[in-house]
């Protein structure tokens, strides 16, 4: 047993102060045998000491500890006090290992009153204890301490680090927020030259045809020419302009494209594997993920490569999956951080989206593991399109309208399924819904379009745009021809009667002019024209179809007619592509669903409120369009 200095305990007071609460047990300690009972000592406590006391250190040291208690017994409160008593000690250093065990004297008492409730605060003097014991008190009171440091220590980093993350997170969305306000104005100066360019080409020619009526040398002939001349040279400067500006703004839109990407991508619930269809929404849909956004956003993942992210997606679906013969369609929305329900409604067009975006990973990646949903999804379509004489889709189970746009992608998939699995029933689906869409929908009208050309649904003629650029896209202008359709006139409809040019203010307060296209006739509706970047992306889509349909077909003018038709649209998007305004999103470029918030689409539902809400659908389909990509074809 060692029994320690207590005069340098005294005199120098080291000591370990605790933060962590560790317990120890006294009691007053019998004498030993055969010694009598110290003057003063109660006779009450007896021969055997005292029941053991209960509580917590303050602070240790070689020489003994600091003891706080609530409670102590009536006969050891008469002898703590007196001089000469001893006790005996239990503590538990570390709590995993044998108690340490102790004898001390109680140098010092006090009686504290904390809000009306006795505390008792003791200071034992060790006068036995083991060597080994008191390192193993001592060691972990310095691990305490060092522990308690450390966490301080480990705290500052940690907030040093919040600190530096948030301060490069804000570079980061001041970066891409000049990023992309600097591509919307390098796009608002190439509209601008290019209108320029194209009264200077009209003046010249107005000048050319006014010079051939000269047939001699007068003056006006040498004015005209001189005139000429300078629109030329003028011409020639703005198209220098025009060039540099076009390189800049492909390497800012190469840049921007990839943070649409990262954009996706940071709003990916690690859980779940979901998107959030709508970022900065306040409304009911605010934490909604819609399964028609999960499916563009793993078309969009495959375009980049990204085959895990497509796979996070395409997981849930899988799990969700019922047991064989009981699938019954996917809801239209889950929650993306739960995967529970959001929108109990089942829609056959969202779940033909799904279908489309495994069988577009199916064939990117000759990986069949999520084919089976794709499976299901179909064969329950059979089971809708059954009920239908005519081989048609409705709305969903539930539902007794007709859409084309659904029916059109029904088309697409059926097409997908059989080129994949060379199963026949897919190609019989397919050949019921072309049926179908040759009776209700395609309106051949030769090259004279008075009404739509392709009716919305079932004896419905109102005028959705996206039924015309999806005919293109999921039939091809060839097969349209031969239905006695002009897929070029389908695409001037659309135009003359759907794009629109609109105002537009940017978030950082910059006022642009943009033209793109509405989801419905704006002439018709009393909200006034408004822009669908998804829709519009579609119709550039559909122009690069024709564009390379007319070049096969080794028909160059309407070929590069078609092609600046989407050069000139996708360009207009870029005024539309905003930093995103979330924490999440860290300012990487996204698109809104729509120019005006809340409003009538035309079709049904209304936009979502906000021009500042990114909107899943607006940015993965200007990446396909930005890619060249139809997703309603395997190529």
């Amino acid at each position: 047993m060692r029994v320690p200095n207590t005069s340098r305990v005294t005199n120098k007071r080291k000591y370990i102060r605790l933060k962590s609460i560790l317990p120890v047990e006294f009691r007053i300690a019998p004498p030993p045998l055969g010694q009598r009972l110290p003057a003063g000592r109660d006779l009450s406590v007896g021969a055997a000491g005292s029941s053991w006391q209960q509580g917590y250190t303050c602070n240790v040291s070689d020489g003994g500890v600091c003891f706080e208690t609530a409670h102590l017994d009536e006969a050891v409160l008469k002898q703590v006090g007196k001089p000469n008593v001893e006790v005996e000690v239990s503590m538990l250093i570390p709590l995993h290992r044998p108690p340490v065990k102790a004898r001390a004297k109680i140098a010092w008492f006090r009686h504290l009153d904390r809000k009306n409730a006795p505390h008792y605060m003791l200071g034992l003097q060790f006068t036995e204890i083991a060597y080994a014991d008191c390192d193993r008190m001592l060691s972990q009171a310095r691990v305490l301490s060092l522990s308690t440091h450390l966490l301080a220590l480990a705290v500052v980093v940690l907030f040093l680090g919040f600190v530096i993350v948030g301060f490069y997170n804000y570079r980061l969305r001041m970066d891409n927020e000049k990023l992309v306000d600097y591509l919307a104005r390098a796009q608002q100066e190439e509209t601008q030259i290019r209108e320029t360019i194209g009264e200077i080409s009209r003046k010249k020619e107005i000048l050319s045809k006014q010079m051939k009526q000269y047939l001699d040398g007068v003056s006006g002939r040498q004015q005209l020419s001189n005139e000429y001349e300078q629109l030329a040279a003028r011409e020639t400067r703005i198209a220098d302009r025009l060039r540099l500006l076009e390189r800049q703004k492909s390497d800012m839109q190469q840049t921007v494209v990839e943070r649409m990407h990262q954009w996706l991508k940071n709003h990916q619930n690690p859980l779940t594997g979901l998107i959030l269809s709508f970022e900065g929404d306040v409304g009911i849909i605010q934490d909604w993920a819609f399964i028609y956004d999960q499916a563009l956003a793993v078309n969009t993942f495959l375009l980049f490569d990204d085959e895990r992210d497509a796979r996070r997606i395409l997981n849930f679906f899988k799990e969700k999956l019922p047991p064989a013969d009981n699938f019954k369609g996917f809801s239209n929305a889950y929650y993306y951080d739960s995967g529970d329900i959001a929108e109990y409604t089942v829609h056959c067009g969202p779940n033909i989206w799904v279908g489309i975006g495994v069988l577009q990973y199916t064939h990117k990646t000759k990986d069949d593991y999520y084919l089976p949903v794709a499976r299901a999804i179909s064969d329950w379509l059979i089971t809708v399109q059954d009920k239908d004489p005519e081989g048609g889709l409705k709305g969903g189970p539930e539902f007794s309208w007709f859409a084309t746009e659904h029916n059109l992608d029904a088309y697409a998939f059926f097409g997908m399924m059989y080129e994949l699995t060379e199963e026949e029933k897919y190609q019989i689906a397919q050949k019921k819904v072309f049926s179908w869409l040759k009776t209700y929908a395609m309106i051949p009208h030769g090259k004279d379009y008075q009404s739509p050309p392709i009716n919305r649904g079932r004896g419905d003629a109102t005028i959705a745009t996206d039924t015309f650029a999806w005919s293109l896209a999921a039939i091809g202008p060839e097969k349209l021809r031969q239905l006695g359709m002009d897929p070029g006139e389908i695409m001037n409809f659309a135009e003359e009667h759907c794009a629109v040019t609109v105002p537009f203010t940017r978030p950082s307060g910059v006022k642009l002019e943009v033209t793109g296209f509405d989801f419905a006739k704006h002439a018709n509706m009393p909200r006034g024209g408004m822009i669908s970047p998804e829709w519009t992306s579609q119709m550039v889509v559909s122009y690069q179809i024709l564009s390379r349909y007319f070049s096969q077909k080794e028909r160059p003018n309407q070929a590069h007619y078609y092609a600046e038709k989407a050069r000139s649209y996708l360009g207009e998007l870029n005024k539309l592509i905003i930093a995103s305004p979330s924490v999440k999103g860290q300012g990487e470029g996204c698109l809104p669903y729509a120019t005006l918030e809340n409003a009538d689409t035309g079709h049904g539902w209304s936009t979502p409120p906000g021009t500042k809400t990114c909107s899943v659908a607006g940015t993965a389909y200007m990446i396909m369009a930005i890619k060249q990509f139809n997703p309603l074809v395997l190529n």
